[in-house]
């Protein structure tokens, strides 16, 4: 007889604690409902876990399951990270292609630049009644992108600058021209300051190489001038850019001569 009365106050014993824990975690969850599904997803995660693996499987489970369990984080940065994965992805093959492009317009330069060196001296009229071919730098240009509401220069574009201000001091009258630009995401005015400082963060880094402020021109055009029509993720990231363009001043002198 004895062992059925105990087992009944055991009954309500436990009872009376699971609804009390339940008054709890209903208290628990409306002030912390983060913190609660993290616990879940620490508790579920440890049992999984230790069953698949032991205490080791318990500790590494306990840790994937709090990553789980903080799902409405991953939830609200979702896009953001979205974002960030496309701009990578995109940066990285652009910069390939860029870099290419312009170690073979540069090995070309140095090969022209040899053979005029090695060729017999001439002499050139006063005056030139028609213009000369274009110059083999003339318009050389490059496109920098930028992070989302950033106008740092990214490391990996200092490479490329170097070497198109490598060309330009091998001309005697070359010029440097900085355009840059902002995708469509807010303000219109905060988005042309961004494109403005992203052309004053270029041409910084250019001044330091060594070249005359006086040869630069910057012009910054904010949102104004998308490359897309449809504005998304990925045509955002080639409107967030800078052109540097190397001219040749001679030739627009000559153009100008021409129109006078």
């Amino acid at each position: 007889m004895k062992k059925p009365i105990g087992m009944l106050f055991a009954s309500f014993a436990l009872a009376g604690s699971l609804s009390a824990n339940a008054l709890a975690d209903e208290q628990y969850r409306s002030d912390s409902t983060p913190q609660t599904e993290e616990t879940v997803g620490l508790m579920s995660g440890a049992v999984i876990g230790a069953a698949a693996g032991g205490p080791p499987g318990a500790i590494i489970g306990a840790a994937l399951g709090i990553f789980v369990g903080d799902g409405w984080v991953t939830r609200r940065d979702y896009r953001y990270m979205e974002a960030e994965w496309v701009t990578s992805k995109v940066e990285a093959q652009e910069t390939r292609q860029q870099l290419a492009r312009l170690e073979r317009e540069k090995q070309h330069a140095l090969d022209e630049l040899d053979r005029l060196k090695s060729a017999p001296v001439q002499v050139l009229p006063a005056f030139l009644n028609t213009a000369p071919d274009s110059s083999l730098f003339d318009n050389t240009a490059i496109s920098i992108h930028f992070r989302t509401g950033s106008s740092t220069l990214e490391g990996h574009y200092q490479d490329q600058l170097s070497n198109l201000i490598e060309l330009a001091q091998q001309l005697p009258t070359g010029a440097i021209e900085i355009t840059g630009y902002a995708d469509r995401n807010g303000d219109a005015d905060a988005n042309l300051r961004l494109s403005q400082a992203r052309t004053a963060s270029v041409k910084s880094f250019i001044e330091r190489l060594g070249v005359d402020d006086a040869t630069i021109t910057t012009v910054a055009h904010g949102e104004t001038q998308p490359l897309h029509a449809t504005q998304s993720v990925e045509t955002d990231f080639f409107d967030r850019r800078v052109i540097v363009r190397l001219t040749d001043t001679s030739q627009q002198m000559l153009t100008d001569s021409r129109e006078d």
